[in-house]
């Protein structure tokens, strides 16, 4: 691909690329370098699959997955954007270290019914996958540890918008590690699995309606537009109000029965004209003789 389709097939400026401080030649090798790793990244994806996730609803508390490898445009998208964006962290990633660099090659996205099945797949990764602090990756090189596997190379972290419920993250995740200032839902691990790092994603089916139509409008180029934001931030908020009815619903089946009893809400109006009218023919008639007879017994009515 030239150099200049590149820029404007995804959106970046002459600047930007200059920002990132890495030669065209050497975005160039990335790409046929992670090109020549396609067929190992799809294998190691399909072995996850097979071990973790396929024939275990039960045991993950999955609805549906999806799964994908990242494509070579995009990896130097990514490392052009990162570079950009955090070169403190990134100045050191060269043509020969980037997959140290990348936690996404291979995403998996878990969908669940209700945000409170999610403990039941974060007790069943942790399970598989030591969560420990001392093997969190602060440096990008220094913390790679070729010998060691199926470890959380980051701290899970939980994203939420402002108001959001976290009391079923606390339990779980350090407070540090949930952030309630978000444009959207998901919570994230960062694993290694064979050598490769993998991002895993875990949100409802609400969560990944709203997110496939953020994504399709709204990323990564069109962020500035104020009013493509602003429908996608409302859309945001009607998942998450489907997300809480949903889960409002669910524990409404654990209710008794007897607590709904059902009750008249419509009122009959015939009853209510027909009652006097019944009782107006129990009157003795024949002892009315007057008008203030009638008056009597209208008042002991």
């Amino acid at each position: 691909m030239l150099k200049k389709d590149f820029l404007e097939r995804f959106s970046i400026s002459e600047s930007e690329f200059r920002e990132a401080g890495l030669s065209w030649d050497d975005l160039c090798y990335i790409a046929k370098d992670y090109a020549r790793r396609l067929p190992d990244l799809r294998r190691i994806r399909d072995e996850f699959l097979q071990e973790f996730i396929k024939n275990k609803d039960q045991r993950t508390g999955l609805h549906s997955y999806r799964t994908r490898v990242k494509t070579p445009w995009h990896l130097v998208e990514k490392i052009i954007r990162k570079r950009c964006e955090n070169y403190l962290k990134y100045r050191t990633l060269t043509k020969d270290n980037y997959m140290k660099f990348v936690t996404d090659t291979i995403g998996f996205r878990g969908l669940i019914l209700y945000r409170e099945d999610w403990v039941v797949f974060h007790k069943y990764l942790i399970r598989h996958f030591e969560n420990n602090p001392d093997l969190y990756i602060h440096n990008c090189i220094a913390d790679y540890y070729p010998d060691k596997d199926r470890y959380m190379a980051e701290p899970p972290k939980v994203h939420m918008r402002l108001g959001d419920f976290s009391d079923i993250y606390s339990d779980w995740i350090a407070s540090d590690n949930i952030f309630d200032r978000k444009h959207y839902r998901s919570v994230h691990y960062i694993v290694k699995y064979q050598g490769v790092y993998m991002e895993i994603q875990i949100r409802t089916l609400f969560e990944e309606g709203w997110g496939e139509i953020d994504h399709h409008i709204l990323y990564p180029y069109k962020k500035s537009d104020p009013m493509l934001t602003e429908f996608s931030e409302l859309l945001n908020r009607l998942s998450g109000m489907g997300d809480e009815m949903a889960s409002f619903f669910k524990r409404l089946c654990d209710v008794s029965s007897e607590n709904f009893k059902p009750k008249q809400t419509v009122v009959n109006p015939r009853l209510d004209y027909e009652k006097p009218a019944e009782k107006l023919n129990e009157i003795d008639l024949s002892s009315i003789q007057t008008v203030q007879d009638a008056i009597d017994s209208i008042l002991k009515e």
